[in-house]
């Protein structure tokens, strides 16, 4: 989640969003435990599992790249290092596609 955090921070100001997604915790939990770790970038809690289900998410971590019209555009599956040059780049070109 840091390299999260770092990739949010870096993209701040850009038309980029990033939201995360907690399955089946008590929002309360995710909030004290996002507040632990100095991460800022927004939560968001899917108590009853509807969204998962709805997005088929079979295994966490999950991403989804979704566009600025709502369409999804790619998903990552497992960890990842978002904070890399490289998946810099591939934001920045995701971002300033039309």
């Amino acid at each position: 989640m840091p390299s999260l955090e770092n990739l949010y921070q870096h993209f701040k100001g850009a038309p980029f969003a990033l939201l995360a997604i907690n399955v089946k915790e008590k929002r309360e939990v995710v909030q004290r435990f996002f507040s632990s770790k100095g991460l800022s970038f927004p939560v968001l809690s899917d108590e009853d599992g509807q969204v998962t289900a709805l997005y088929g998410v079979r295994s966490h971590p999950m991403q989804f790249l979704i566009d600025a019209r709502g369409n999804l555009i790619g998903i990552a599956s497992g960890y990842r290092e978002w904070d890399t040059d490289e998946m810099k780049a591939l934001i920045r070109a995701l971002i300033n596609m039309k």
